[in-house]
């Protein structure tokens, strides 16, 4: 007896027929990224690679619709990351471009000497603005951190965005949930989503892979024949 869900399903997976009806036999099986899918003769299972959702989930084979290979992605991540990329750009440049020391005006001091008492106020005056040039240096190295974690931000929201980006198969389903699951670019190179459609179509999917090779045969069969006429001396005179 399995123990976790994933043994379970997979013992499902290789026992199929068990959920067949009378009369219903398999036909095709495809073991993609992100499920693994059975054609029967009157049905299309599907069991998903996950561990959350149903373990298997059917359809008629009349209510597949579409089959269609789709990108998924998150634009909101990508959308954010421009923001956050224009934000970043606009604190940099303020930065290079204004200083905020110089934003201090200049006061004349010297009048110190020409009253009593002028020394001190004048020396209050000085400190005071001191105080205001290191609190918008301080300000200024604040905003210039800011555009830069801006551009962090941004950075790791398109790198977010591009590995959030998967290619699904989707099986459209006349009156009910879509089947959806992850495909690999080895699926997609092995020709299994292709396979896979042809056997959910109308038709014997075997008649149909034994009509392709009856076809390859021909073929082959026919230039063997116009090799050896070829090579015959006879059928050249």
């Amino acid at each position: 007896m399995a123990d976790s869900r994933s043994e379970r399903v997979a013992q499902w997976r290789e026992h199929v027929d068990e959920l067949c009806h009378d009369g219903e036999t398999i036909e095709h099986r495809a073991d993609l990224a992100g499920a693994t899918v059975v054609v029967t003769n009157q049905r299309v299972f599907a069991f998903p690679a996950g561990s959350s959702g149903p373990t298997v989930r059917h359809v008629d084979r009349p209510n597949v619709g579409t089959i269609t290979i789709e990108t998924e992605h998150r634009l909101r991540d990508l959308c954010l990351g421009f923001v956050a990329a224009f934000i970043g750009i606009g604190l940099v440049q303020l930065t290079t471009d204004v200083s905020f020391a110089t934003l201090i005006p200049g006061i004349d001091l010297d009048w110190r000497d020409s009253a009593p008492g002028a020394t001190q106020l004048a020396s209050a005056v000085e400190s005071a603005l001191e105080f205001l040039e290191t609190a918008l240096t301080v300000v200024e190295w604040g905003v210039l951190l800011s555009g830069i974690a801006a551009f962090v931000v941004a950075l790791a929201l398109v790198v977010r965005y591009v590995r959030s980006r998967s290619r699904r198969l989707v099986c459209r389903v006349h009156g009910g949930d879509d089947l959806a699951f992850a495909v690999s670019d080895a699926d997609l190179e092995a020709d299994a989503v292709a396979a896979l459609e042809r056997a959910i179509r109308p038709g014997d999917g075997a008649a149909l892979e034994e009509v392709d090779g009856d076809e390859r045969d021909s073929r082959n069969n026919d230039d063997g024949r116009d090799r050896a006429v070829g090579d015959d001396p006879a059928a050249s005179d």
